[in-house]
Formats: structure tokens, sequence, C-alpha cells
């Protein structure tokens, strides 16, 4: 039910008012305490804290971080948090980016923790165990297979005057194929806030899916940097901790990207290795990208939400050139999901 009021009631007593009615959402707050100064703002933080309210104080993060990187680093703050973690909510890794900076001491480490596990949690829930793309050889029978080629047992043994025993049966064995590809990851300025957790978490999504197969993951901004190797062993903690650590500034050069790679993508030896780019497309340092991709023998573009239809143009040439498929998602939190399809489709 709505709160009504009557008579004049300041920006701060009608935020107090909301934080203890619950129920808005992120926007509401950011509109409503955009005016707040230092101490104001902390003490709200200070209540929403009190109240489990985590929606005003992702809110008051971004409107005055220093004064709710105070609020927070408290044991109330970590119990919050926490709480969040546990029940699935994205807000720890979120407010870990908000606030990194000027969180100290033993906080920061806490809170980069709860991060890095609630990005891991969501994308083994994302990743589930996954189809994995089989091939079929021909063996000798023995106990224990659970199939075996019929045709070509009959074709062995149709003339055979005796009885078929088990060297007489082909049986089949079925082996997962070995994946091998590269994973181009956009963490530029336009990027930033929950677009930078979607990237933690789609590196997540793929160091668990591709965690007994070969693959490199490649990140960049104004440049590109090699953040797995395609011969280096790597954990998902590991990879976490890096994208953590990536402020998303600077420009976006895909060209770099691409450059490094082909370098990571030529390591791999096999004609059936692929790369997947997941970018908004908004190239504005560096050559042209397509360029590089034409290199490719089977480079994927998931386009990440952007309204510039330069954006959208770029993607489509870049999939063309490296023959692969462009696929385009509506919102951020769609990235993991459609990244996981397309790795089960390699």
């Amino acid at each position: 039910m709505p709160i009504v009021l009557s008579g004049t009631i300041s920006d701060e007593k009608l935020f107090e008012s909301e934080i203890r009615a619950q129920g808005r959402d992120f926007q509401y707050y950011l509109r409503l305490g955009r005016s707040f100064d230092y101490p104001t703002a902390k003490e709200m933080a200070e209540i929403a804290i009190e109240l489990g309210n985590v929606s005003a104080l992702q809110a008051l993060a971004q409107l005055q971080p220093i004064a709710t990187s105070e609020a927070i680093s408290t044991q109330d703050g970590v119990h919050l948090i926490a709480k969040s973690a546990r029940e699935g909510n994205v807000v720890a890794p979120l407010l870990f980016f908000q606030l990194r900076n000027q969180i100290r001491g033993q906080y920061k480490q806490t809170f980069r923790q709860l991060a890095r596990a609630t990005i891991i949690h969501s994308a083994l829930r994302i990743s589930g165990r996954g189809l994995r793309p089989e091939k079929i050889r021909q063996v000798p029978f023995h106990p224990g297979l659970d199939e075996f080629d019929l045709d070509t047992t009959l074709e062995e043994t149709l003339l055979k005057p005796e009885f078929i025993n088990y060297s007489d049966i082909i049986g089949i064995e079925r082996i997962a194929r070995k994946k091998v590809g590269t994973i181009i990851l956009d963490t530029s300025g336009s990027m930033a806030g929950p677009k930078l957790l979607t990237a933690a978490t789609a590196a997540a999504v793929a160091a668990y899916h591709l965690r007994h197969d070969k693959y490199a993951l490649v990140a960049f901004n104004t440049v590109a940097n090699i953040i797995k190797a395609m011969d280096q062993y790597t954990t998902i903690d590991q990879i976490v901790d890096t994208i953590l650590d990536t402020e998303p500034a600077g420009y976006t050069n895909i060209s770099d990207a691409l450059k490094q790679a082909f370098t990571q993508y030529q390591r791999a030896h096999r004609n059936e290795s692929w790369a997947i780019l997941i970018t908004d497309g908004i190239a504005n340092r560096g050559g042209p990208p397509e360029t590089h991709a034409r290199k490719f023998h089977k480079l994927h573009v998931l386009q990440t939400p952007g309204t510039h239809p330069q954006g959208e143009e770029t993607c489509q040439q870049i999939a063309r050139l490296g023959r692969g498929r462009h696929v385009k998602v509506n919102s951020y939190t769609d990235v993991p999901r459609a990244l996981i399809r397309l790795l089960k489709q390699t």
C-alpha cells in the first residue's frame, strides 16, 4: 500500500520512509536521493543496512560512494551483503564494482570474496553440465559397452558357420570431443557498472563450461589483455578475480582484441577451433576490426545491448567475415545464457 503523506516533507524524510516501506526499485531511490550530501547519504545508508534494503543501498553507492562505503564497512554491512549473496542476489558484486576504490582494509577483501562467490555461484547455475559434441569410434566389444554396431557386426559375421562370440561384435565407443576456442570480452568504459558484472559472469560461465577443454580468454578496452592463454592452467577463482580487478575505463579497441585473440587462436592448431567476441560493437580505437575478423575460421559475435546502429552493423560485419553467427541480446542479464547456448553449439 502506498504511503500517503500530508504537508511538506523533506527529501531525507521521504527517502527514509521509502526505505522502511521497501518495494521500491533502484532507479526510484536514485532519483529521490540525488541531492543528498555526505552526512545525509551516510545516515540513509545506515538505515538501509539496518532494514536490509539493498536497492536503496545500491542507489546511495552510486550517488555518494564514499559515504556509503563508510556505512557498509561494518559487521552489519557484511552480514547484509552475505545474506544477499546466499539468496542469489547480485548486490555483492554490484556494490563491489561501485565501491572498490573507497572500501579499505579487511572489508574490501571480504566484499571481494563475497562478489567472487556470487559470480561463480551464478555461473555454475547457468552452465549446468551442458551438452558436448561427441565423436564415435568402433572398438572390439567387451562387457560394459552400452552400444554395438549392428550393421557392421552382421556384415562381418553373416557367412560365419559357427556361433559368434564377443570378439566378433563391433562395439561403439562415444568420446566427448574436446573443444578449442577463444572468448573475447569487452571491458571498456561503455561496459561500466552492471555491464562489468555481465563480463565477469560470462568469463566464469566460459571457464566452468570449458574447464576440461583448451581455451583462451582475452579482455579488452583501450588495449587487449590475455587473461588466460591457450596453454595456461587458470582456476575459475583466478579468472573472476582478474575481472574484479579490471577497471572499465578507456576506449573500445576491437581491432587489438581480435589481433591478440588470433595469436591464441593459432596455438590451437585445429581448423575447427572457434572464437566468440562479446561486445556492443562501438569500436572507437585501433584500425578496422574487419581486417582481423576474416583471419578466423569461425568467429561468432555476441552483441550486448546498445542503441547505436553502427555498433550492430560492426557486429554483423565481423560475424560475416569471420564465418560465424551474430547473436544479439536485449538485456545484459541475457548475455551469460546466450554465451552458454553458443558454447554448446561449438
